[in-house]
């Protein structure tokens, strides 16, 4: 058994982003380094990957029957404010503000342990949402929710 380690050196969740809109899919637009922004400063992540059901009771069954309907998927993380990946972006990439503001779809790429060779991640395409950046005295530096909404599948594969 081999656990997915993220406090060792390098190794660290990755999430990067492709919002430059001349892509058809996402690795394509992982390939287009120049307008790939990363996401930085996560202080976490969450993957969902939630099958819809539909239930009903039969009048001759004594329990529910149960059918999957497609899947919602989203990835969840929150991050300190960086004022490069916020407003400016990279390339063709908008900053976050931009591309949640104007609905822009895009490419991304979680790396669950880094990005070096034979590590591993997943891949999709979806809109920004759920931006809402906070400060307070007690927290004084901006930290934002960011959700990215998977339109369709997310796809697998290694570095």
């Amino acid at each position: 058994m081999g656990f997915i380690a993220v406090n060792t050196t390098a190794d660290f969740v990755k999430l990067d982003i492709n919002a430059s809109g001349v892509f058809n899919t996402p690795a394509l637009a992982m390939a287009d380094t120049a307008n790939v922004l990363t996401v930085p400063a996560l202080q976490d992540i969450t993957v969902n990957a939630t099958p819809g059901t539909f239930e009903w009771q039969q009048l001759d069954e004594l329990s529910s029957q149960i059918v999957t309907t497609p899947s919602t998927n989203s990835l969840s993380t929150n991050m300190v404010l960086d004022d490069v990946a916020f407003f400016t972006g990279a390339g063709s990439t908008n900053g976050i503000f931009q591309i949640t503001n104007d609905k822009t779809k895009v490419y991304f790429r979680m790396y669950w342990q880094g990005s070096a060779s034979t590590n591993r991640y997943i891949e999709g395409e979806g809109f920004l949402s759920a931006l809402a950046p906070t400060v307070s005295a007690t927290a004084p530096v901006w930290v934002a929710p960011i959700d990215i909404l998977v339109t369709g599948n997310y796809t697998q594969g290694t570095v």
